[in-house]
């Protein structure tokens, strides 16, 4: 398989399955799995309390089987705790479960259905942004399952932007147009991109792709595809963006705030520089607010990461680059300033795009790094 479209090794994975047969599928599964991948084995109780298997205990092959009552019982949090979801049973059961927790591309999980045999594996759901059809392909080289692949640009060979995007870890936007850009695809066979960046080494894949045009600087009028951290809401029904996470948000905070307000501050400066929230590739403080509540939640809802860095680290950065200071803050926790430290750090020492703004207890800034990888 093309190593460019391998799994992403940072995802966890839910296995899912009704009967004895099904929880040999799912450990070969989950048994080829990269190390790096975490997962969980979920059984029916009825069959688990039959099995050599018991209960929640860890086993002697080093995985855990965990028990259910009922599907509807798990699934609503296994939608919101994993990217991909595995599920060993007939595929009517599982659209019928999950069709009231359907957000949309680029919020749900990766959803597979496999036979009980392994025979075909089934990506359901998120075939693209989700990684489906990549896990489908990981799993038939696994077990030998025939991936049942029915998007049309994975049928007709191409790959689609949205597919390119997952690749990259970037985002698409605006979601809605993904539609009509994927059928100029299949229609023209060439879609027309415009890269506000300089592409990468590890972007080669993308630029050699004959049904792709990349184009100047001076031709970018005429694009279908525009890679940009700063998406203008303004474009033709057959364009959209992709938007990489190089956009790193330091915070300062007062111990308690509020995760909504701490949001709201962020919202406002990415709103500021004329950037997407997709671009966001991080939340950075210091170390004394690694426990802080508000940044953990804020960070969960955005999906990205939150790393702190130490009192030094931070003004290290604050004294080379000679950033805003703070009587008050360089007082109590005796660096100069946060925010706009941790921005930079957090860019891994890019270029600071928006200095310190401060209001409700809560100080952002923004850095962009110098690459798109």
């Amino acid at each position: 398989m093309d190593t460019d479209a391998d799994v992403n090794t940072k995802t966890k994975a839910a296995l899912v399955t009704l009967t004895d047969r099904g929880l040999d599928t799912i450990l070969r599964i989950g048994e080829g799995l990269p190390n790096a991948i975490g997962r969980e084995y979920y059984l029916h109780e009825k069959v688990l309390n039959q099995s050599n298997y018991h209960g929640e205990s860890q086993s002697s092959q080093g995985f855990k089987i965990k028990s259910f009552s009922r599907l509807s019982d798990i699934i609503p949090s296994l939608w919101q705790e994993f990217s991909v979801l595995i599920f060993v049973m007939a595929s009517g059961i599982v659209v019928r479960q999950i069709a009231l927790l359907i957000e949309g591309k680029d919020r749900d999980p990766a959803v597979l259905v496999l036979d009980e045999e392994g025979k075909f594996v089934i990506p359901l759901l998120s075939g693209h942004l989700g990684g489906a059809n990549a896990w489908a392909h990981q799993i038939s080289e696994q077990i030998g399952a025939v991936p049942v692949i029915t998007t049309a640009t994975d049928v007709r060979g191409m790959v689609a932007p949205d597919e390119y995007a997952r690749r990259y870890g970037w985002k698409v936007e605006p979601v809605d147009h993904l539609p009509a850009v994927n059928r100029l695809l299949l229609e023209q066979k060439r879609l027309n991109v415009w890269a506000s960046y300089p592409l990468k080494p590890e972007h080669e894949t993308w630029v050699k792709d004959t049904h792709y045009c990349f184009l100047s600087e001076k031709e970018k009028d005429q694009a279908n595809v525009i890679i940009d951290a700063f998406p203008n809401s303004n474009i033709k029904a057959d364009c959209l963006y992709l938007v990489p996470p190089i956009l790193s948000i330091g915070v300062g905070c007062r111990r308690g705030v509020a995760s909504d307000v701490i949001l709201e501050r962020i919202k406002l400066a990415i709103e500021q520089l004329g950037a997407s929230l997709k671009a966001i590739s991080g939340i950075y403080s210091i170390d004394l607010k690694s426990n802080e509540v508000g940044l953990i939640e804020v960070a969960k809802y955005l999906r990205v990461p939150f790393r702190t860095f130490r009192a030094d680290e931070l003004q290290s950065v604050n004294l080379q680059e000679q950033l805003s200071r703070s009587n008050f803050v360089s007082e109590k926790i005796g660096v100069d300033g946060v925010c706009e430290a941790a921005s930079l750090l957090g860019a891994k020492r890019g270029r600071l795009v928006l200095p310190k703004t401060k209001g409700q207890g809560v100080t952002v800034a923004i850095s962009i790094e110098n690459s798109m990888s």
